[in-house]
């Protein structure tokens, strides 16, 4: 089992290895070491928030503030979970922790289900989501450590997280069935940024898009039952 996790999860070992790092050298700008990143990867496990959670600390936003942004940013690990209830209840105490450490990656590698015939389904769920997180924390630590060491213009660093969803808005765009949700992102986010500017705009533009779908969620449903066939 542990064999074949690691196998399958290669992948995420050096996303989550790099993205780690980017995250550790930026808490390490603002005067947070190894031991803080340590903390946060392993209480947290969620590379947007966590790189959010770097300005958040840095601007001294209030605690109501980081709450609600929390869940903004978190919010669709609900969808996630929905879809793998039947799966985690029968781990027993252990779905506990795959609850906590549902991220991403982990729940695309845990619905893909790539495992040999032999080994045991939440066994094998369980070792996914716990050496995601074990690579999540490797690269924040490593990070923090090197912050100091750098001596090279990291600035842009703090990009590396938006660089990863562009990617992903690009494959949606490229995918030609649906790209209504993302063009409700981008004009979300516009009009957020042009009503709010910059610095206060993510916040609203999350309740904007969220909002959206859920007005829109049927519609969207039979545009993609629609695709489908």
């Amino acid at each position: 089992a542990w064999r074949a996790a690691f196998v399958v999860s290669l992948p995420v070992l050096m996303g989550y290895t790099t993205m780690g790092a980017a995250f550790g050298i930026l808490l390490n700008q603002i005067g947070y070491g190894p031991w803080w990143a340590f903390f946060m990867c392993v209480t947290i496990l969620s590379g947007s928030l966590q790189f959010a959670a770097v300005g958040m600390i840095a601007g001294s936003m209030s605690l109501v503030e980081t709450a609600v942004m929390s869940l903004l940013i978190n919010i669709r690990y609900s969808v996630y979970g929905l879809a793998l209830i039947e799966a985690f209840r029968k781990c027993g105490w252990k779905r506990f922790y795959m609850i906590f450490a549902l991220t991403d990656e982990t729940y695309a590698l845990q619905v893909q289900d790539e495992r040999p015939g032999e080994v045991d389904r939440g066994t094998f769920m369980f070792l996914i989501g716990f050496l995601d997180h074990l690579y999540w924390i490797i690269g924040g630590v490593a990070g923090a450590f090197a912050g100091p060491l750098l001596t090279f213009n990291t600035r842009g660093i703090d990009f590396a997280m938006t660089a990863l969803f562009l990617v992903i808005l690009t494959e949606q765009c490229m995918e030609k069935r649906n790209r209504i949700p993302a063009l409700i992102g981008a004009g979300a986010t516009l009009t957020a940024m042009l009503v709010f500017g910059p610095a206060r705009m993510l916040m609203p533009a999350m309740f904007l898009i969220i909002g959206i779908l859920l007005v829109l969620r049927r519609r969207l449903e039979a545009v993609e039952t629609e695709a489908a066939q």
